[in-house]
């Protein structure tokens, strides 16, 4: 799993502003999985004016532009990082609804190491099931991992108005981890990491059913389903359940407050700089 995490983690950002994680899902597509409020500055939308030149007729259409972010991956030797490698990848498919998204390198010459294998359609998570956390708490703690258990199997967050689908971890996470991996025992990609309650051990992520579902739409149905591929990093030998910026690490972007119970108000927050 060490040797996973070091090839598939990746930093996700612009210019080192808005940083994020992800996780490289595909070597032959190229593929990173992030959170869709890790791209969502990079997609504009502007409302544009088309005459008719027969009938005069002006009509306006939603037009929406998808602008190219930086990937780059970080290898530490020694306590020295002795190499930093930066690619630009495109945005290939958003669910802002369930808070992912995908990420496809554009350089056609980029080959991945490993992937991150995807947790199958059979497995179903479980409370107190063991999961870890991967990603790049404060960017300048590349690669780290956390580990904790599944609290709560189901929840449902609301953060801009938006009801999202989430399960519950208390494994650490801060500012920067947003998008990285959830993993089960045996390296199975269960979830991406979505969002947190500040200091209490609170965080969230999105199941992989949100991240197939995008996968189909986005013209990827052939990297989903069993996670028994040739190329798939290796396993383990586990058991499973079925199932910020460098600045101020300690820094969270703070979404909206999400209601519990409907008497007691948690702050939540999403993990990015």
């Amino acid at each position: 799993m060490g040797q996973q995490i070091d090839q598939t983690n990746v930093v996700v950002g612009v210019g080192g502003d808005g940083l994020c994680s992800g996780t490289i899902i595909s070597r032959k597509h190229r593929l990173v999985l992030t959170a869709s409020h890790c791209v969502s500055d990079r997609i504009t939308r502007t409302t544009e004016e088309f005459v008719d030149p027969i009938t005069g007729e002006v009509t306006r259409k939603m037009i929406e532009k998808k602008l190219d972010l930086e990937v780059w991956q970080n290898t530490t030797r020694d306590y020295e990082v002795i190499s930093s490698r930066h690619f630009v990848a495109r945005i290939k498919g958003n669910d802002s609804q369930n808070d992912v998204a995908i990420l496809q390198i554009a350089d056609a010459d980029f080959s991945a190491s490993m992937e991150a294998p995807l947790a199958p359609d059979s497995h179903r998570l479980m409370r107190g099931q063991t999961i870890y956390v991967v990603g790049n708490p404060g960017v300048v703690l590349d690669n780290s991992v956390t580990k904790g258990i599944v609290s709560s199997t189901e929840r449902t967050l609301t953060i801009g108005g938006k009801p999202i689908k989430v399960f519950q971890i208390d494994a650490a996470s801060i500012g920067g981890n947003s998008g990285g991996s959830v993993l089960n025992e045996r390296g199975e990609l269960v979830g991406t990491l979505d969002a947190g309650m500040r200091g209490a051990g609170i965080n969230f992520a999105v199941p992989i059913s949100a991240t197939k579902a995008l996968l189909r739409r986005s013209g990827f149905p052939d990297i989903v389903g069993d996670a028994s591929r040739p190329d798939k990093a290796p396993s383990g030998d586990g058991r499973t359940g079925r199932h910020g910026g460098p600045q101020d690490p300690a820094s969270i972007v703070h979404r909206t407050s999400a209601s519990w119970f409907s008497t007691w108000f948690f702050l939540v927050a999403r993990m990015v700089r």
